[in-house]
């Protein structure tokens, strides 16, 4: 099997499933003695069980949509990459999921919280973007209101109000109640 058909999915971090159909195997025996014999040539790195890269250079947020299923990277990572909180989060990945999870990779550290499958599953201001799932900020701003009374924003000055206020509307009263005071300010 060659690393040219990984390279070019666009793809820097892979499961067991995904490698299973870019190969095109079905036997599961026959997958694993391979996945084996490529980490062992060091064509293959694998991260954690059932997750490999090609690459020491891979994407850590490719990274955080793999490890947990479903979720999508959202609260402090995003806020931080777009300037609406200062404290720093750059060795921390934050995703909104199914369960509650912490996972330690290569001095990063990926956080999972729980929210209803409702909110979860709404694809509201969720976009897909290079093989990542991410939230927008308005979406990230209402999933830490949600999992954070009261949470203190240090930038608000440039998100979209109105899109803001429209994606409160599939959160529970409080995130509402709490968004529309944001918006009035």
């Amino acid at each position: 099997m060659s690393i040219t058909l990984l390279v070019s999915t666009r793809k820097t971090v892979f499961t067991v499933e995904d490698l299973a159909k870019i190969f095109d195997i079905t036997s599961k025996n026959y997958l694993k003695v391979l996945l084996a014999r490529m980490a062992k040539r060091k064509e293959l790195i694998r991260i954690k069980k059932g997750v490999y890269t090609y690459t020491n250079d891979y994407n850590q947020l490719e990274l955080a949509n793999k490890l947990k299923r479903p979720s999508y990277i959202s609260l402090q990572t995003v806020l931080f990459c777009n300037n609406i909180i200062f404290q720093d989060f750059s060795r921390t990945v934050t995703s909104a999921t199914n369960n509650n999870l912490s996972v330690k990779i290569n001095e990063k550290t990926y956080l999972y919280y729980k929210i209803k499958d409702e909110i979860l599953l709404n694809p509201l201001g969720v976009i897909t973007e290079n093989n990542i799932r991410i939230a927008s900020v308005e979406r990230a701003i209402c999933d830490t209101i949600y999992l954070n009374k009261n949470y203190y924003f240090d930038n608000l000055k440039n998100i979209n109000k109105e899109t803001l206020s429209k994606m409160s509307l599939i959160y529970n009263k409080r995130v509402k109640n709490e968004v529309k005071r944001i918006c009035l300010t």
